[in-house]
């Protein structure tokens, strides 16, 4: 071996020693780069594995929930509550009396059998008669007998909210 003229490090003579010196200078470099990498993926398998431990049950939970809703709807059908004749009077204004008379179905879902409906009944009536006692003639021309049924349907389901109000059928609606 020779060295280099400013008498620092010998130089290699032949190309196997050059060869053999940057195999081993990169070989810990790869090594090192390997395990680095390595590590990375085990810490991020390790991570996600760890959140979804932690998350099963909120992950897994709308499918319980769907499991159980549909069990419950075959078991208990919705119930068709049929809300007797209301005749109420519109806030007219102008003095002039303007009466309507309203028969309605109403959808029940969560309740166990009609029976236990029975007592709300005065409940529901009372609904009905609030909101048409705020309600204008001319609020109801045209689409406003939807807008009259979503507004009524909201309360509903405010008031009766441990059951769920599906639907309202407004059997009979005359405007005198």
């Amino acid at each position: 071996m020779s060295e280099t003229a400013t008498g620092g490090v010998p130089e290699p003579s032949s190309r196997d020693e050059k060869r053999r010196s940057m195999a081993t200078e990169t070989t810990p470099r790869r090594s090192t780069t390997k395990l680095l990498f390595i590590g990375l993926l085990a810490l991020l398998l390790a991570v996600g594995g760890g959140t979804l431990f932690m998350k099963r049950d909120h992950l897994f939970h709308s499918v319980r929930t769907e499991v159980a809703t549909r069990t419950d709807q075959v078991l208990h059908p919705p119930i068709i509550l049929g809300i007797p004749p209301i005749v109420s009077n519109l806030d007219n204004g102008d003095g002039r009396p303007v009466y309507v008379k309203l028969t309605a179905k109403v959808e029940i879902s969560g309740a166990r059998d009609e029976a236990s409906l029975q007592n709300m009944i005065p409940h529901v009536q009372d609904i009905f008669q609030t909101y048409l006692h705020e309600t204008r003639p001319q609020d109801i021309r045209g689409d406003g007998i939807y807008r009259l049924r979503e507004a009524i349907m909201r309360r509903l389901r405010a008031e009766l909210l441990p059951l769920q109000v599906t639907n309202l059928y407004l059997v009979e609606f005359l405007i005198q």
